[in-house]
């Protein structure tokens, strides 16, 4: 009886999905692209891909509220 091809079939390899890493933890004070560069933030929460790269909020002392940013948007800063 020949071999069914059907039976030796290797089972097809997937590559496995590894969660994206924030870069930057609570805490944190970052630099927002696009405000001034003296203007520091700190990080107050990670949040989740919101479909364009991972996100996160900040707050200036100064300012009475949070805002939401994309990664790519913020910079690494030293607190003065």
């Amino acid at each position: 009886m020949p071999d069914n091809p059907q039976t030796h079939r290797r089972p097809q390899v997937r590559p496995v999905a590894t969660a994206a890493k924030h870069k930057f933890a609570a805490g944190a004070y970052v630099i927002l692209v696009g405000k001034s560069d003296d203007t520091l933030f700190k990080v107050t929460r990670l949040l989740p891909d919101g479909g364009t790269g991972l996100q996160y909020r900040i707050k200036n002392e100064q300012e009475g509220y949070e805002r939401v940013a994309v990664e790519r948007l913020l910079t690494a800063a030293a607190r003065r």
